[in-house]
């Protein structure tokens, strides 16, 4: 297995990485030069399909390419730069200049490292004026942090670790360093980027199981037997077969209005949007009037990834409306809406051990117990009320107040009786959540 790198910088800061990667001859890395930092775009958007992982020469293109959102973190990473980068150059300096500096400016480098490094090598008589930021700033800001610096005397000499900064002040005659990472930080960077790298692929080898299932209306007997209705079946396939095709799968009809299209991970991922399924949903509908629910489920073996693809047909089978679900091999859980959006969940914690046992005594499923939790985090809501989870969970407020009280009778939720502002009915219940305290006691 090899894994491809794609080194992005400026030529020098790509050549210098090139050069201390000889330790990895199971990496190939592929270089890309870029002279200002907007043509980053550009090399993503025509690379990224043959590249596992972005190396950045540093923390400006990295922060700037996940800024524009063109990289994740989980496959993206640069080398960090160490005090004993500065410290190198700082010995460099002395041995041009003929003499000892001691007021010097410098940028990129965090704080926190910088003083590490002065106490380290007892260069606290050393006067550094920084620049430290986390993202991406503009070459000309900080050429000029270094200029009025310099010409207002206060420094004697500047240490940067941009190139474009580098040859402005090369160019406004002021004595200018240019700073690169060590060997030492590459080889540890290349070495983050390998191991992702060889997680990723074998995640990508995964199974997957793409399940698609005809939504049956009250008259399923009749549903699939007339020839108008085997002609909108035939339809069906046909745009299923052509997803199948797409992403390199095997089709299988399991049942009336049940299909399994058999693939990898990485051909879902690379190759098939979640756009693409909600557009086949409609697509369907608008064709045969057919509605579907979609799950998807990844797994090791094809008997986890079928495991997961039915779970994920358990919980779009909560809803009448058309769902798309998708369950990995961690069991967690994701429902996506046609807005785009997306709630995830994890059954793990509720499907195995002490609360296993609990939850099969009460009339409460594992999913509906996890999206519970999962919504209460993401509304940062402590106290619900039936009307609250019956929306999360798509229900009747009667099915949410029974939920509720299953809730409390585990020790997951407590109840108290309030006033609705103006009412002069009766009390309504609301209750306070105990996810976390509840399972905390539990492992204790």
């Amino acid at each position: 297995m090899e894994i491809t790198l794609g080194v992005i910088g400026p030529e020098d800061s790509v050549n210098h990485i090139l050069n201390s990667s000889e330790a990895f001859s199971d990496l190939k890395l592929i270089p890309f030069y870029y002279k200002n930092v907007e043509q980053i775009e550009e090399i993503i958007k025509h690379n990224k399909s043959r590249i596992d992982q972005w190396f950045f020469s540093g923390q400006v293109p990295y922060t700037y390419a996940i800024s524009k959102g063109l990289v994740m973190e989980t496959e993206s990473f640069y080398p960090p730069l160490y005090g004993a980068s500065l410290l190198g150059k700082v010995v460099e300096s002395y041995l041009d200049m003929g003499k000892v500096l001691k007021r010097i400016s410098l940028d990129t480098i965090q704080e926190s490292e910088l003083e590490t490094t002065k106490r380290y090598f007892s260069l606290q008589k050393l006067e550094i004026y920084s620049y430290s930021y986390p993202d991406f700033r503009p070459v000309e800001e900080v050429v000029e942090y270094h200029r009025k610096l310099y010409e207002e005397g206060k420094t004697e000499v500047a240490f940067t670790c941009l190139r474009g900064v580098f040859e402005a002040l090369r160019g406004l005659n002021i004595p200018c360093y240019r700073i690169f990472p060590s060997h030492l930080s590459i080889y540890f960077a290349l070495r983050v980027l390998k191991e992702r790298g060889e997680s990723s692929w074998y995640q990508r080898s995964q199974l997957a199981l793409l399940g698609v299932e005809v939504i049956q209306p009250a008259n399923e007997d009749e549903f699939f037997y007339s020839y108008e209705q085997k002609h909108k079946e035939l339809n069906l396939k046909r745009l299923l077969i052509e997803i199948a095709e797409r992403i390199n799968g095997s089709f299988v009809q399991i049942g009336d209005g049940l299909y399994f299209i058999y693939t990898t991970r990485g051909e879902i991922e690379i190759k098939l949007d979640k756009k693409d399924l909600h557009h086949l949903i409609d697509t369907v509908n608008s064709q045969t009037g057919f509605q579907l629910r979609i799950g998807l489920g990844y797994g090791i073996t094809a008997l986890q990834a079928e495991e997961n693809v039915r779970t994920a047909f358990r919980s779009a089978r909560k809803h009448t409306t058309p769902k798309i679900v998708l369950v990995d091999e961690d069991q967690e859980v994701t429902e996506f809406t046609s807005g785009g959006d997306s709630i995830t969940y994890y059954l793990k914690d509720w499907i195995s051990g002490e609360w296993a046992d609990k939850l099969k005594r009460v009339n409460i499923s594992p999913s509906s117990l996890s999206k519970i939790q999962a919504l209460s985090t993401f509304y940062k809501k402590e106290e619900v009320n039936s009307q609250e989870v019956a929306g999360w969970l798509e229900s009747s407020e009667r099915n949410a107040r029974r939920v509720l009280a299953e809730l409390e009778a585990l020790g997951l939720a407590s109840s108290k009786s309030v006033q609705v502002n103006g009412s002069k009915g009766r009390p309504r219940k609301v209750y306070k959540l105990l996810f976390n305290g509840s399972k905390k006691a539990s492992r204790e």
